[in-house]
């Protein structure tokens, strides 16, 4: 960190202590400005550090009770609350939160000084202490004792005090409402619907055990620091059952003074039947402020009958039309807020033109959906709606629109090319032709002949335009989500026609092919692809077993080729999954098919090739297995096949060329595994030159972009471990700007997203060797937050790699750690600086220990694993020296 910068700092931390904690955020966006990564660095350490004075000579709970004094004693309202101060189970109550429509909430801390901990209690409101109330907090404490979901508040505790009146503890959530956060952030539209889906899930999540939640709004959605929405307060909550079905079973149904009006549904107005639907009602109020800055309707006074009026009887106005809307007030915790066209669009960084172009057609239709009148005529469900809102950001129809053929077919060409659009179209009303064609030959008997000529003839043309289709996209940047498209529909088109096939040979082999053209799509690890792993594998096994059936028919060399290659890609899908076993037994049958083709066709460039990429395969599960020496030896027996071959098309001579090139990047992990770096780094450069010289004559190539990007991340990979950080660095950002682009033009295409994560991560570490500290810290997380995302998406592990997530917090810890070292800092910020390497340490070894118990580590992770333990007792001595 530059001296300068490194002074301002500290001196911004010192005086960002002597405040009361309601008055840093004020101060942090006084001295900070528009400066974030000072912003995010101050917060950090504020989170961290503690006041000498008080750490070192007071119990922790004290502290944190004295700190919190100094917030509620400049709060006139907090003052008086008898209830400051007092002792509810193991907490300390230290100030008030805020209070709803039966229940007031309070910050405390821990009272017994058994470890630190700041929580959240809820108690019933004072004066309010009647057994219907004490009846519906219990049934609050028990909807929450059963939910265990990322976007909802925790139950951490529960009992009575001393007078018998209940009471339980929730996790503190330290946040701002999802409209202001969202406000205060400039989100635009899309990034709006990312944190919106999140509240959909959870939702969703508590509808699925049967709790309808009754009063969402943004202030009951709270959205942390770190981006992450909370959905809290299920203090009206319905649980669904029998008697759930009659109004007159709740007394709360129409209390007006318990729910909030604004966001109420028809229904709940009208005290009548209370389903999920009333709550998708309630979300689709929440993101049409969102998305416009108002509510759904329109009204010139605050009269509460005005209101119920419009909510049961007016139709919702729409949301491109709401943004022009002038001179209405919005009511906020801070005093009212005029909300005019270019306020509301300079909140979501765009025009009030853009803004209304954007939220025309499919988002107008969405939120009307769920704001309609009638329960039934709304989604079904949260996670319908939110399916919509995915369907919208993917540019795929929505159910909220009229699903004709001219819509379907706006929407495809929006996504691709027209041309592409208009073939695409084709060949879906040519496969739902097949279809048709195939039930005619079996129910029209007396036209068989007839209906059997029709079905062939429809049949090749279905698969030519499908394939030619594929084909030419698979290597368009950008092209993933047609390419599922097409996945869907073939798959449809496959299993009908397979019905079809009988004991033809050659419709067989056209079935076993597509099947593995739709796996590519699906999930081949060598391709961009969808992250369908498990799919892609239930693809290629019924490829297989349809290969299988014609090799017993005892047919020719080619079905035998056909049938390696199948067990090929059935073991790629495999290794994905981990499945290691499962993989090097596919590849062996595959191993045995090549070779004896191969001395069969001396001559034949393609059987050497494909004998070739099966010694590769087998030398990738080799070396995930932990045989090194046996990987090593197939891969150069790959890469001697691949460096002999000659002839062939020139397509043909760029696959094998973009293959041997893959070999020698292959070779050089092991070669630094065994701790020869000179020689890694020279088998990347031979690959980069192979490389270059493709894209020379391809240079739209999507693979071979990937290919030569992967390349650049290596190469500076290898020159880092040199200690030439410098040149590493070139290389490192090189590739980060290509994995920019391609991510850019491909949001799904996952294997992208992971290079993109560790260019950020192997750049910070880079940063950080060579003094340049904070910058290193804020690409480190950059890289964190790309593998937290890709972690959330990809349950099974496919792409997303616990082992980087922990290369990227060691990069971290490593950070902090150095900080924590310079000379000339004070005590309290070195401290705070060691607890944060610690915790990055701490999440590291986390990681570590996880695969540990999966016995997916092998003898390096070992390593890395017993050194991440020593750094952290380094990082704990070093606080108990500070702290003495």
């Amino acid at each position: 960190m530059e001296p300068d910068r490194w002074q301002n700092l500290e001196r911004l931390y010192h005086a960002a202590l002597q405040r009361n904690e309601g008055q840093v955020h004020s101060f942090l966006d006084e001295a900070c400005g528009q400066d974030q990564s000072l912003r995010v660095e101050l917060e950090s350490l504020l989170k961290y550090g503690q006041r000498p004075a008080k750490f070192f000579d007071k119990p922790a709970f004290e502290v944190v009770a004295e700190t919190l004094a100094e917030d509620i004693s400049a709060d006139e309202e907090n003052t008086t609350d008898k209830l400051i101060g007092a002792r509810v189970g193991q907490y300390h109550i230290v100030a008030k939160l805020g209070a709803g429509g039966m229940g007031d909430v309070y910050r405390a801390v821990r009272a017994d000084a058994q470890y630190e901990k700041q929580v959240a209690i809820k108690l019933v409101q004072q004066g309010l202490e009647t057994e219907f109330v004490y009846g519906r907090f219990r049934k609050e404490r028990q909807i929450l004792a059963g939910f265990e979901h990322e976007n909802i508040a925790r139950l951490l505790d529960g009992g009575a005090d001393d007078e018998g009146h209940p009471y339980f503890v929730m996790e503190l959530i330290e946040g701002k409402p999802i409209d202001e956060y969202c406000d205060e952030h400039k989100l635009g539209t899309g990034s709006r619907l990312h944190l919106f889906l999140s509240v959909c899930a959870a939702v969703q999540y508590a509808h699925q055990r049967l709790v309808v939640h009754r009063d969402i709004k943004p202030g009951n959605i709270l959205v942390t620091a770190e981006g992450v929405p909370k959905l809290l307060d299920f203090g009206i909550a319905t649980i669904l059952s029998p008697e759930t079905f009659s109004p007159a079973a709740d007394p709360t149904v129409t209390a007006l003074g318990i729910m909030t009006p604004q966001y109420a549904s028809p229904e709940q107005l009208r005290g009548e039947v209370i389903t999920t639907a009333t709550d998708v009602y309630s979300l689709g109020v929440v993101l049409y402020k969102l998305l416009t800055g108002h509510v759904p309707y329109p009204l010139d006074t605050n009269s509460p009958y005005n209101l119920a009026h419009a909510i049961c009887e007016i139709e919702p106005e729409k949301p491109s039309a709401a943004v022009k809307r002038l001179g209405h007030i919005t009511e906020r915790r801070h005093g009212g807020i005029k909300v005019t066209p270019d306020s509301v669009s300079s909140c979501r960084g765009t025009t009030p033109e853009k803004l209304q172009r954007t939220l025309s057609g499919d988002l107008d239709q969405i939120l009307l959906k769920a704001l309609r009148k009638e329960p039934q005529s709304r989604y079904s469900s949260a996670q319908d709606f939110g399916e919509d809102l995915r369907a919208y950001q993917l540019s795929l129809p929505v159910s909220a629109r009229t699903d004709t053929i001219g819509y379907r077919s706006s929407k495809f060409i929006k996504r691709h090319r027209i041309g592409l659009a208009a073939i695409a179209v084709f060949v879906l009303v040519v496969a739902a032709g097949v279809i048709a064609i195939a039930r005619e030959a079996r129910i029209a008997r007396m036209q068989q002949a007839r209906a059997e000529r029709r079905f062939n003839d429809v049949r090749k043309l279905s698969n030519s335009l499908l394939f030619d289709i594929h084909d030419s996209i698979r290597d368009l940047p950008g092209s993933t989500p047609a390419r599922m498209l097409i996945v869907d529909r073939a798959l449809q088109y496959l299993d009908s026609l397979s019905q079809e096939a009988g004991d033809v040979p050659d419709l067989q082999r056209e079935l076993a092919a597509a099947y593995e053209r739709v796996g590519d799509v699906q999930g081949n690890p060598y391709f961009a692809n969808v992250g369908d792993t498990a799919g892609a594998v239930a693809s290629y096994r019924k490829a297989l077993g349809i290969r299988l059936a014609l090799a017993n028919q005892g047919v020719g060399a080619d079905d035998q080729q056909a049938l390696a290659a199948t067990y090929l890609k059935l073991g790629l899908g495999l290794r994905s999954t981990s499945d290691f076993s499962g993989a090097l037994d596919a590849f062996r049958q595959a191993f045995g098919l090549t070779q004896r083709l191969a001395l069969a066709r001396q001559g034949d460039g393609h059987a050497r090739e494909q004998f070739a990429g099966v010694c590769f395969v087998m030398a990738q599960v080799l070396n995930d297995m932990g045989d090194l020496a046996g990987a090593m030896e197939n891969y150069r027996q790959s890469a001697a096949i691949r460096e002999t071959i000659t002839g062939g098309s020139p397509a043909f001579q760029e696959s094998v060329q973009t293959k041997l090139a893959g070999v020698y990047g292959y070779m050089s992990g092991i070669l630094d595994n065994e701790g020869d770096v000179d020689s890694a780094l020279s088998m990347q450069t031979k690959a980069r030159d192979i490389l270059d010289r493709l894209l020379k004559t391809d240079s739209q190539n999507a693979r071979l972009q990937q290919y030569s990007l992967e390349n650049e991340f290596w190469v500076g990979f290898f020159l880092a471990k040199k200690q030439l950080q410098a040149q590493a660095l070139i290389h490192y950002r090189t590739a980060l700007v290509g994995y920019q682009k391609l991510t850019a033009a491909d949001s799904r295409d996952v294997l992208a997203k992971r290079y993109l994560a560790r260019c950020e991560v192997s750049i910070g570490r880079a940063l950080v060797a060579e003094g340049k500290t904070d910058q290193g810290i804020q690409s480190a997380r950059a890289g964190v937050y790309i593998l937290e995302s890709l972690a959330a998406a990809d349950q099974a592990e496919t792409y997303f790699k616990p082992t980087d997530l922990a290369d990227a917090r060691s990069v971290l810890a490593e950070a902090f750690s150095r900080l924590a070292s310079r000379p000339g800092i004070s005590e309290s910020l070195r401290i705070a600086r060691w607890r944060q390497a610690s915790s990055e340490y701490l999440k590291c070894l986390n990681i570590w220990l996880s695969l540990k118990e999966k016995t997916q580590l092998t003898k390096w992770n070992e390593t890395e694993l017993q050194k991440i333990a020593n750094e952290i007792s380094r990082c704990n001595a070093a606080l108990g020296k500070s702290k003495h």
